[in-house]
């Protein structure tokens, strides 16, 4: 067999089923441990935060714009997990004095460093027809499926973050993204918050104007735009915080990791949407509709891996008193603190979800829901 054929060999018959089998590895890492991942996150946030306070104390640092976190991909073939953390104005890239400094994100390239090993110890029964620089090619291009992770634990760590003194204490520009991507390269939003003035009626035209691939990632925050006719948007990762939504038409959404802490949504059709990794926490949705809608945690399917598990969507200290939950998926969903009085859940998958043991009483629940959830 000629070398490339040995080398596609290799590919289809080891690399892919090693690949998965640390990535599952890593999954239920991640998910086990997410919320000691948060805190270490958190502890590392602020100190980043509080450099940036001293710099602006010194006048030597204007308003922060941009926190992004880049995973350096030449640096991880030297075995080192740090991510590069740059603290920028609005020009972004172009600023001249931006503060530079790094996250150790080791808790995922761990497997990866561990995936590799493995492989390259595989290879050497290939009698020398696997390279070093073969394993190193794979490695660089297989790296991007871990960071996927540190992603993942930046989306479920920073709305609690982010109301941190630290970063409160901030001077911060009209518009702040925090994003986690490459060095250079392409990177996402994982938190976002923009203060200028909008006008609540273009808006809701603008939402009901139903464009194609307009709506995501971006910002509603404190806004009234109740009473509006949103159904079947694309709204993933957008953020709805302190926004009245109250009596709107959202039904067969795609809202996955949309941010709607501390808002209202009150009598909301949300039936039939995608809700995964949502946050609702501290919501006022009394009479809100979810029937059947799918918010469900964790990997979809372990005989495969296209990105990592789903968090927990998140409903915690909502007002639940009325909502209609008919047959939605909430596997591992958390209710803990939420007003669940007169909550409808028939039918609803609550495998895992988290209640506090004070809505033990006000649950009707059927006896393999019951015997399904984790009380707090």
């Amino acid at each position: 067999m000629q070398t490339q054929g040995v080398l596609q060999h290799f590919y289809d018959a080891e690399v892919e089923k090693r690949r998965l089998k640390y990535l599952l590895m890593l999954e239920d890492f991640f998910q086990a441990s997410k919320d000691k991942l948060a805190e270490e996150f958190r502890k590392s946030f602020q100190t980043v935060c509080q450099q940036l306070g001293q710099q602006q104390l010194l006048q030597q640092k204007g308003s922060i714009a941009h926190i992004t976190f880049s995973m350096l991909r030449t640096e991880l073939l030297e075995r080192n997990p740090l991510y590069l953390v740059e603290a920028t104005d609005d020009e972004w890239f172009f600023d001249l004095h931006p503060l530079l400094t790094t996250y150790d994100a080791g808790w995922a390239h761990h497997f990866l460093e561990q995936y590799i090993e493995e492989l390259s110890l595989y290879s050497k029964t290939f009698m020398g027809a696997i390279t070093q620089a073969d394993i190193e090619r794979i490695k660089l291009q297989d790296a991007h499926h871990f960071h996927q992770y540190v992603l993942s634990l930046a989306r479920y760590a920073l709305p609690d973050i982010i109301r941190c003194p630290e970063y409160l204490a901030l001077e911060r520009d009209v518009a702040v993204e925090i994003r986690v991507g490459e060095f250079m390269d392409i990177n996402e939003v994982v938190y976002s918050e923009d203060f200028a003035s909008k006008d609540n009626e273009e808006i809701k035209a603008w939402l009901e104007e139903k464009l194609e691939g307009e709506y995501p990632y971006e910002v509603f925050s404190h806004l009234n735009l109740a009473d509006g006719h949103y159904g079947e948007l694309d709204m993933r990762y957008a953020f709805f915080q302190k926004t009245n939504l109250t009596n709107c038409y959202m039904r067969d959404c795609l809202l996955i990791g949309a941010n709607f802490r501390d808002s209202q949504l009150i009598d909301t059709d949300l039936s039939f949407s995608s809700i995964h990794e949502v946050d609702f926490s501290n919501s006022q949705l009394q009479g809100a509709n979810f029937q059947q809608v799918q918010g469900a945690s964790g990997l979809l399917d372990r005989q495969k891996w296209d990105i990592p598990g789903y968090l927990p969507v998140r409903f915690t200290d909502a007002n639940l008193e009325g909502t209609n939950f008919e047959l939605a998926n909430l596997r591992g969903a958390s209710f803990i603190g939420a007003n669940v009085r007169n909550t409808n859940f028939a039918g609803a998958n609550l495998e895992k979800a988290i209640f506090s043991m004070e809505a033990k009483e006000y649950l009707k629940l059927d006896p393999f829901q019951t015997a399904s959830i984790i009380w707090k």
